[in-house]
């Protein structure tokens, strides 16, 4: 299981860190395949950048702590806070590919194919029950409702810009598992 050690480190390591790890929930289970990173400090798409309650969410909770919030008044997105001597920050889920629990996430979801389950950090959230109630709960205790367990085996890891965002688009903090059909969007020519 990944501890607090985990997380004492920059988002960017954290995020590829993360690809081909397990996330299990209850009875449901999904290898990660996508993450992005964001840093506390002059990334512009951060909550930190311009909201005081997420810079106090970093300053108040340990690495490892989930930051839960509702997008658009519509999706619940978690978010794994990161804190090391190189820099803060986040890693969202974006997607996972569902191993355990199936027939609980499509009833979740309300879809069949298994590739709709959780190809989208929105997806995710409903297929695993995570939601605000959630917020500022461990990720990494040995009594968390979600925790993360190491890949099995090495994985392959691609590096794109993020999506879905306005501001600091540009930079490559996006990590894919190679090869995954479980991600979120592909982004043109890639």
């Amino acid at each position: 299981m990944l501890d607090t050690e985990s997380f004492r480190t920059d988002p960017l390591t954290a995020a590829r860190k993360l690809i081909g790890a397990e996330l299990k929930c209850g009875n449901c289970s999904g290898i990660v395949v996508e993450t992005e990173a964001y840093a506390a400090v002059g990334d512009e798409a951060a909550h930190t950048f311009s909201r005081p309650s997420a810079r106090r969410f970093v300053a108040e909770h340990d690495a490892g702590a989930a930051y839960v919030y509702l997008n658009y008044g519509m999706y619940w997105l978690a978010n794994v806070l990161v804190k090391g001597k190189s820099g803060d920050g986040f890693v969202l889920l974006r997607a996972l590919e569902p191993q355990r629990g199936i027939t609980t996430m499509r009833r979740r979801r309300g879809r069949e194919n298994i590739r709709d389950l959780c190809s989208g950090p929105g997806k995710l959230t409903i297929a695993m029950a995570i939601d605000g109630r959630d917020h500022g709960k461990s990720f990494v205790s040995r009594t968390a409702k979600f925790r993360f367990h190491e890949p099995e085996s090495p994985v392959e890891i691609l590096t794109t810009t993020r999506i879905g965002i306005s501001r600091s688009a540009e930079l490559p903090w996006r990590f894919l598992k190679k090869g995954s059909k479980f991600v979120s969007a592909q982004k043109k020519g890639g």
